[in-house]
């Protein structure tokens, strides 16, 4: 049961990081300059509470968002491959590459693991389906209780390295980030993004699961400023 209670946290901590609130930026308001952008609905699931929640996911040809992330955001630049951080309380926000957020992530889940805490295994099978008319393939994440199935779309209308970009630019402060090192690897090299990802701990005699599926692909006109940095925030360092 060790296991089980490391793991645990692990499961809250992915819930926790990847579902936030409900939250749909990109409805019609009034005001602002608009542009041209693809708008990804993806639908998670946590079970047994069986809540259901929904986020969008908008990029143009240059720059990308979650509607996942609020006071404290990321903005991707598809482009310079740079993410920058933005904080809408202090009004402030800082730029790095993806380079060196990979090298502190890569760092981070490198450093020595407590006697008994074992890795979690990567692989990529040869299994495959369609998901909203894409074909995708099948990863693997596995660790005891603890069960993670990914369906990768490598073609798709979603920029191919934006889900290693949001895996770089997410903090891995846990003691216990090391058993995700070969994970972590992988995910930051892949190319593609998860049209589902479904993530299982079986824990006693309880299964938390949290599902999380893109649903909808459309374009629509946002307002400019939500992939922008506001021009009265301050850099910092």
């Amino acid at each position: 049961m060790r296991r089980g209670r490391i793991l645990l946290p692990v499961l809250i901590a992915v819930a926790c990081t990847r579902v936030r609130h409900d939250i749909h930026p990109v409805r019609p308001q009034p005001g602002g300059p608009r542009v041209r952008a693809t708008v990804v609905t993806i639908e998670t699931i946590v079970r047994p509470a069986n809540r259901t929640m929904h986020h969008t996911l908008v990029f143009t040809a240059d720059r990308a968002r979650s509607s996942d992330e609020v006071d404290g955001w990321r903005l991707f630049d598809l482009k310079k491959n740079q993410v920058t951080f933005v904080d809408d309380i202090a009004r402030t926000y800082h730029t790095e590459s993806v380079e060196a957020l990979a090298a502190k992530r890569r760092a981070a889940t490198a450093a020595p693991l407590p006697d008994g805490v074992l890795r979690a295994r990567f692989s990529m099978t040869s299994a495959t389906k369609p998901l909203q008319g894409v074909p995708t393939r099948q990863a693997v994440v596995q660790l005891g209780g603890y069960k993670r199935e990914l369906w990768i779309a490598e073609k798709s209308a979603i920029p191919p390295a934006l889900f290693g970009m949001m895996v770089a630019s997410r903090p891995a402060t846990s003691p216990y980030a090391g058993m995700m090192k070969g994970v972590d690897d992988a995910l930051l090299s892949l190319r593609g993004f998860p049209f589902a990802d479904h993530a299982e701990l079986v824990y006693g005699d309880k299964k938390l699961a949290i599902d999380q599926t893109v649903v909808k692909i459309e374009q629509r006109d946002v307002l400019e400023g939500w992939l922008n940095v506001d021009p009265s925030y301050r850099r910092r360092n």
